[in-house]
């Protein structure tokens, strides 16, 4: 009897770890009694990448994450190991890419398969790829967004730096020109005083220079220039007629005879009029007595 009871005890201590590890392989997805495959890939970084994350084909579950550990031989170097349950064929160009499996950035495998070359067995090392995520363009795209905002903040720091510049620049100025700023407005308004007084003359100014334009425009700009290129064209035809001698006041100009015989009595008449001064009594003869001599 006590031997049963201990054979019971020990039979059911078996049967409860057996259930517990299959427990416990279950909720970490993995399924005890299918056959693995264990494959290896090197990374220098698996950013975040975890024990127990799914190893997908085209989205399909085919194995999981089983171990994480540091290399041997150069520990700057981290070597996954990854079990897979179903029994597909790749070779061993094929690799295993990190990227994200969802929106918030978590981190699985996908095995991108390849035909070339030979077919990979158990055990063998595949190449490890690090796919650009979601996340990581987000964060590229963020950091150079932040990077123009602040270049944004740093330019509009600088406008306002000098905004305020100028606004004390030109508060001294006022401080120091108050009053001739004071007389300048002074002037302004008077100038606008005399300007509001003058607005009737400018009004008539405005009028007559109107006026003046309208009479302008009526007059009649064809016939007048007419008349101006006939009278250009009569003064030319006389000068040419002066110049070919034609017409008394032609050959008076150009006839040199003339000019001579004129010049000539003119001297005579000179002469007379001296011998006249100089001898009266021998071109006028006055008696008192009326004895002619």
């Amino acid at each position: 009897m006590k031997k049963s009871t201990e054979l019971f005890i020990g039979l059911f201590t078996t049967i409860l770890i057996v259930v517990l590890y299959w427990g416990v392989s279950f909720l970490k997805g993995e399924n005890v009694f299918s056959d693995k495959r264990f494959f290896y890939a090197i990374y220098d970084n698996v950013n975040g990448l975890t024990i127990s994350r799914p190893v997908t084909v085209n989205g399909f579950k085919i194995g999981q994450v089983s171990n994480i550990t540091l290399h041997s031989e150069n520990q700057a170097y981290l070597i996954v190991e990854i079990a897979l349950e179903e029994q597909i064929e790749f070779t061993e160009q094929s690799t295993l890419e990190i990227y994200d499996s969802d929106i918030m950035g978590s981190k699985s495998l996908q095995l991108k398969i390849s035909n070339k070359g030979t077919i990979a067995t158990n055990g063998d090392t595949l190449k490890g790829t690090l796919a650009t995520g979601l996340t990581s363009e987000m964060s590229e795209q963020f950091g150079s967004v932040k990077v123009g905002l602040d270049q944004l903040i740093i330019s509009f720091n600088k406008v306002l730096k000098e905004v305020e510049d100028l606004s004390n620049t030109a508060n001294r100025i006022l401080l120091h020109n108050e009053e001739k700023v004071a007389n300048s407005i002074d002037n302004v308004e008077a100038i606008s005083e005399v300007i509001e007084k003058q607005a009737s003359n400018i009004n008539n100014t405005i009028v007559n220079i109107s006026d003046l334009s309208d009479q302008l425009s009526k007059i009649d700009l064809v016939t007048f220039s007419n008349q101006m290129t006939n009278i250009s064209k009569e003064l030319d035809n006389l000068i040419v007629q002066i110049n070919k001698e034609e017409g008394s006041f032609g050959k008076l100009l150009n006839n040199d005879s003339l000019y001579n015989d004129f010049s000539s009595a003119i001297q005579s008449l000179e002469q007379l009029i001296n011998d006249i001064k100089l001898n009266p009594k021998k071109y006028v003869n006055i008696s008192l007595w009326g004895k002619d001599k």
